[in-house]
């Protein structure tokens, strides 16, 4: 049986993104995201939604850039810690050379 919930910004089921930036400094930052998904597939590009008050966000708008992981199911433990510290995780940030 089908049951109407309205008009809602609903997605499910809501993958975790891990969205990952660095600050002005060079040092990184990652958070988790429910807020993403598919915009466009010509060219191929993502968008996620992030609030204006996150680090990340500001991270984001003054370097352009960021990169998107979808943890596996092997990696949700860690996933559930990200917002805590990258320390916490115990992975590192890998940055390419200019």
């Amino acid at each position: 049986m089908k049951i109407s919930l309205g008009a809602k910004t609903l997605a499910y089921p809501t993958p975790v993104w891990v969205v990952g930036s660095y600050d002005r400094e060079g040092k990184p930052n990652i958070m988790t995201v429910a807020w993403g998904g598919i915009c466009c597939s010509q060219p191929p590009c993502i968008t996620v939604s992030l609030r204006k008050a996150t680090y990340s966000y500001g991270n984001i708008m003054e370097r352009k850039a960021y990169t998107v992981s979808i943890p596996s199911v092997r990696d949700m433990r860690e996933a559930d810690f990200v917002g805590i510290s990258i320390q916490a995780t115990r992975r590192t940030s890998l940055r390419r050379p200019a």
